[in-house]
This record gives C-alpha cells, sequence and structure tokens, in this order.
C-alpha cells in the first residue's frame, strides 16, 4: 500500500492546485447556474489563499508602478465608501477590487500559469462548439442541456435564452450573448498568443481559432467582435512574426472568404453585421445617450473626488431614469465615463496611470522577451488588456467581476515575467563581475 508524503505538501503546493481549477471557473465559467453562483466566492477564496500563502509560505510581495497605481486605486474606493450616494454598492465593489488586487501579486511559476491558461483554452473551446451546434438543433440549450445552462427550470432563464433566439444570438453553455462573445475572445487570445510567441499556427489550433471566430460572430456582439481585428493589428505590429505585411494580408483575405461563404450557407450569421446598423435598442451605441446623459450630469455635480464607487444607478434613479418603471441596473456603458463621474478625476488618473503603465510594460517585454513560453503568456496578457480598454468605451468590464479578474490574473503575469527577467540579469551581470574579477 503506497502512502502520500505528507512532508512534500505545502502551503504553495495546495494555492496552485486550487488555482488551476478555481481561476478558469471565475474566468470562463460563464452565466450558466453553477458558475456564476460560484464565482463570487471563489473570488474571495483567491484572496484569502494568497494571505495564507503570504503568511505561511515564503511568497514575497513586490511593488511596482502599476501595482502601487492599482493599490492607490483601491485605497481610494475604500475612502469613497464615506461619501457615496450607495455606499452598499461600493463596499461590494470594494471588497472585489481588493481581493482580484492579489493577482498581481501571485508571483506563479511558469508551468502552473500555462496549465491555468490550457484549463481556460479548453473551456472555451467546449462554449464554441456548444453554440455552433445550436444553430443546427433548434432550441438546442434549453432542449437537451438544460441541466448546464438551467438547472432550476427558471422560465425567466428560458425565457431569456429564447428571446435571445429570437433575434439570431446564440450563448451556448455560456448561457447569456455577451459573455459568450467575451469567452470567446478570451479562447481567440490564447489562440493569438500561442501564433505570435512561435510564429506559427499549428492545424488544430487554426481549427479551433476558426470555431472560435465562428461562435464569436454567432453572438451578434459588435465590439467584442471588433476587438480581435484590433489586437491582431496590434500584435503583428509589435510581434516578431517575420513577413508581417504578406502573412496579414493572406490572413485576413482568408479569414473574410470564410466568414461570407459561411454566410451564404448560415444566415444567421449575418446578425453581427446587421446590428451594426441597428438603433432600435436600449443596448445600441444609438440610444446608450439616453444613459450617458444622466452620467454627464454626475461628472458636472461630482467631477474632482466622485459620487462613490458604483453609485451611478442609484444617482439615475434618484434623478428621474426609470426603465419598465423601476430601476437602472446595468451600470453606464462606458466604464470611462462612470469612472470620471463615481470617483472623479483622483480616481479616473489612478485608472488611467495603471492602465497604460501595464500596457507599456507589457509591450517592451515583448519586443525584449526570446523564450517563446513567456512571450505565450505577455501575447495573452496583451490581448486581454486590450479587450478591457476597448470594451470599457462601450460596455462594463471593469464592474463586471470576471472581466476585471482575468485582466488583473494577466496584468499580473506581466509583472510576474518582469521580476524573474530583472533577477536573471542581476544573477548575470553578477556572474560576469565574478568572472572578470
Amino acid at each position: 500500500m503506497r502512502y502520500i508524503d505528507t512532508s512534500k505538501i505545502t502551503i504553495k503546493k495546495i494555492l496552485y492546485s486550487l488555482l488551476i481549477v478555481m481561476i478558469p471557473i471565475i474566468c470562463v465559467g460563464g452565466a450558466s447556474f453553477f458558475p456564476y453562483i460560484l464565482r463570487l466566492p471563489l473570488i474571495y477564496a483567491t484572496a484569502i489563499l494568497f494571505l495564507a500563502s503570504f503568511v505561511f509560505s515564503d511568497l514575497k510581495i513586490k511593488l511596482n508602478f502599476p501595482s502601487i497605481c492599482f493599490l492607490l486605486l483601491v485605497s481610494y474606493i475604500g475612502i469613497s465608501v464615506f461619501f457615496s450616494i450607495d455606499s452598499k454598492t461600493t463596499i461590494s465593489l470594494l471588497l472585489i477590487y481588493l481581493s482580484c488586487a492579489t493577482l498581481l501579486f501571485l508571483d506563479l511559476p511558469e508551468n502552473i500559469t500555462h496549465k491555468i491558461i490550457s484549463v481556460i483554452y479548453v473551456i472555451c473551446i467546449v462554449i464554441a462548439f456548444s453554440i455552433v451546434i445550436s444553430v443546427f438543433i433548434k432550441n438546442c440549450m434549453n432542449t437537451y442541456f438544460w441541466f448546464i445552462v438551467n438547472p432550476s427550470r427558471s422560465a425567466a432563464v428560458t425565457s431569456a435564452i429564447n428571446k435571445e433566439l429570437a433575434i439570431g444570438s446564440y450563448s451556448g453553455f455560456a448561457r447569456e450573448k455577451a459573455e459568450a462573445a467575451y469567452i470567446m475572445n478570451v479562447g481567440i487570445a490564447i489562440s493569438f498568443a500561442k501564433y505570435f510567441s512561435k510564429s506559427k499556427f499549428e492545424k488544430y489550433q487554426l481549427f479551433f481559432t476558426l470555431v472560435l471566430f465562428a461562435a464569436l460572430i454567432l453572438t451578434g456582439k459588435r465590439t467584442f467582435f471588433t476587438i480581435p481585428i484590433i489586437c491582431f493589428l496590434v500584435l503583428i505590429l509589435i510581434s516578431k512574426v517575420k513577413s508581417k505585411a504578406i502573412k496579414f494580408i493572406c490572413i485576413a483575405l482568408i479569414f473574410v472568404f470564410c466568414v461570407f461563404i459561411i454566410m451564404m450557407f448560415f444566415p444567421n450569421m449575418a446578425n453581427i453585421f446587421n446590428r451594426f446598423m441597428d438603433s432600435e435598442s436600449m443596448e445600441t451605441m444609438g440610444n446608450r445617450n439616453v444613459i450617458w446623459k444622466y452620467m454627464f450630469l454626475m461628472i458636472s455635480k461630482y467631477w474632482a473626488f466622485g459620487a462613490g464607487f458604483g453609485s451611478f444607478n442609484e444617482f439615475a434613479y434618484k434623478n428621474g431614469l426609470r426603465v419598465y418603471n423601476g430601476k437602472w441596473e446595468y451600470n453606464a456603458h462606458n466604464s470611462y465615463i462612470q469612472f470620471l463621474g463615481e470617483l472623479g478625476i483622483v480616481g479616473t488618473i489612478l485608472l488611467g496611470l495603471f492602465i497604460i503603465s501595464a500596457l507599456y510594460i507589457t509591450i517592451m517585454l515583448i519586443r525584449k522577451e526570446e523564450r517563446s513560453s513567456r512571450l505565450e503568456l505577455l501575447y495573452f496578457s496583451l490581448y486581454i488588456q486590450i479587450m478591457v480598454a476597448v470594451y470599457s468605451v462601450t460596455g462594463n468590464p471593469l464592474y463586471t467581476k470576471q472581466i476585471l479578474f482575468i485582466w488583473l490574473f494577466s496584468v499580473g503575469l506581466v509583472l510576474t515575467v518582469r521580476n524573474r527577467s530583472t533577477v536573471n540579469v542581476k544573477k548575470l551581470s553578477v556572474r560576469e563581475s565574478y568572472n572578470y574579477g
């Protein structure tokens, strides 16, 4: 009989094992019942595990400019509790931001990080296939996979899925189209990272990337559809891939050709392009000025220090915004102007410094790094950072738990690579000094 050598079990190993399971569920679990209810407890659990690892192991906190900016931002969110219009929401968001901030200091080994990203990739691909098969099987999720998307058989959930299907949008196991579009982008981020770090696509990776793109188009989310295009352009400009222009043109032409061929056989794929011209619903850019009117009113009153983080919905309600005679619950659909209204110039400057410094460090590291394993992490992080920066113009990523979590996780990867690169340079310098001494 074999016995487990408990002496080899450490706090760090337990932390890493749990994170391999927890992080994918938090980031790409979707809006289905179990991932949805587990997401917030798992975010708090991540912070608790970090604190335990810090107290009981040799984990060290390494401060740098981006992490200092974010900690100052979290501190200011904490201060805003005392003058917030909606202090309950501010406290709730403070706890989430504080928990997610630990991701900037995790300092995960590369092999653990790659395992986490591999699990995330598998989940993204599975959800992509579930979206694609929904086109061929009528009401597939409600009929055959209800135990995943709606185990409680909620009439409200069934109705929400049917409404999406009625307008030609599919979400598969993710259960909600915006959630599905975000998850497809995470999958594409990993595909792009694999390609640009190795300057080639394996056949199976190319196939999975096409499936992820097809699934993304089927969600019908416009901004999320533009993000891979923007990211591809940025990545190809800063990458070390040879013959960039020729390869970009070839891949772009192949992609456009495939999209049009698919649209000929599956008209539902055209839904996303129709939405670029749509201005009838509250969800479209054309009518967001109804919401933004209250946001600019908030900024005019609280431009310096803000009205308290997460207080926009309450402010809009108190100033007359009604949706179906009730309170608007879905934020301003522009994280930048909402930050300005809720945290004023002070909080917005701290946010801007964090975003810009993280992007700058990532790009500089990509240009210097030679190891493909580290480049893959850096390209993945850059995609996620661009996704958050772009989506913040039309959506609420900074108020969405899973997007906030993967954003800080990706920045944490960059800071880890930077710390290790600095350590390696110092070791090399010491060795050279010793040799010449």
